[in-house]
């Protein structure tokens, strides 16, 4: 995971999307990140892909969208309330960058209809 992010930072601002499995069949996440983002740069915004047959899952505790925001380099990132409709499309964006790098990763959880879920006729 280190020197991946390494390659990322070493051939400049890149943007990469992945969804991984949660443990069980009906949970996913998936993220997107922006990597190697230099000093003062800004408006830097990635699409978090949203799995077939998923919808965002809501955080019990919160009652909010489960999802997730890391950073570094003192850099400033939300889901843009204009761009994002939680269903169709997820997109983070990021302030400048107040160190001499910066990168961003956000994390959306999904709960999804299993294929083989669906109640059976007798």
């Amino acid at each position: 995971m280190i020197i991946s992010f390494l390659v990322l930072l070493a051939i400049g601002a890149t943007v990469s999307a992945d969804a991984q499995p949660l443990g069980r069949d009906t949970q996913t996440s998936s993220s997107c990140q922006i990597g190697n983002i230099k000093k003062g740069a800004s408006g830097k915004q990635c699409e978090v892909p949203i799995p077939q047959s998923c919808k965002v899952a809501i955080n019990a505790a919160t009652k909010t969208h489960w999802a997730d925001i890391e950073k570094s380099g003192g850099l400033s990132c939300r889901f843009d309330s204009k761009l994002t409709d939680w269903k169709t499309r997820i997109i983070g964006t990021c302030g400048a960058c107040q160190a001499r790098q910066c990168s961003a990763k956000f994390t959306v959880y999904f709960d999804c209809t299993h294929p083989d879920s669906k109640p059976k006729a007798p």
